[in-house]
């Protein structure tokens, strides 16, 4: 994956991570989104250095006949060049001074997780109880059947 895709899946592991915390996780540990977060970015940041240092070699993707990763600066090439698997290779080689951005990129992550995760708290609600901006799409039945059912179990 490249940088453009490690913030896109940042942002919708964000706003995944919101919902699991509403639905699920918040009545038992509010501490869960933050320890999701941990888990997610530095398992994220990892592999992207590991890439980036040519530890993880990528050139095992030139069996894709679209793909085509130089033996020279190959984990910076396939990081630069987000979407080279889906067949959109922009030939951005490295040149001096990319190493900041790159850092800076990776830093951004964490930013684009919070965001996510604070447009899924919109998306989904809050509390528990709250039904967030979601409740536009959902048919009106299920919104009484559940409220009948509430009103069930309070009594």
């Amino acid at each position: 994956m490249g940088f453009i895709e490690g913030l896109i899946l940042s942002f919708v592991a964000g706003w995944l991570n919101s919902y699991l915390y509403r639905k699920y996780l918040r009545r038992r540990n509010k501490d869960w989104i933050v320890f999701l977060a941990i888990i997610f970015l530095s398992a994220l940041w990892t592999i992207e250095i590991l890439i980036y240092f040519e530890i993880l070699d990528m050139r095992w993707l030139n069996f894709l006949p679209w793909v085509n990763i130089p033996l020279i600066d190959k984990g910076s090439y396939f990081l630069w060049n987000s979407f080279i698997v889906f067949g959109l290779d922009y030939r951005i080689t490295q040149q001096p001074g990319m190493e900041i951005i790159a850092c800076f990129l990776l830093i951004s992550y964490l930013f684009w997780y919070y965001f996510g995760s604070k447009l899924g708290k919109v998306f989904h609600g809050y509390r528990p109880y709250q039904q967030g901006h979601y409740l536009i799409f959902r048919p009106m039945k299920k919104i009484i059947k559940d409220r009948k059912k509430e009103l069930e179990d309070s009594k």
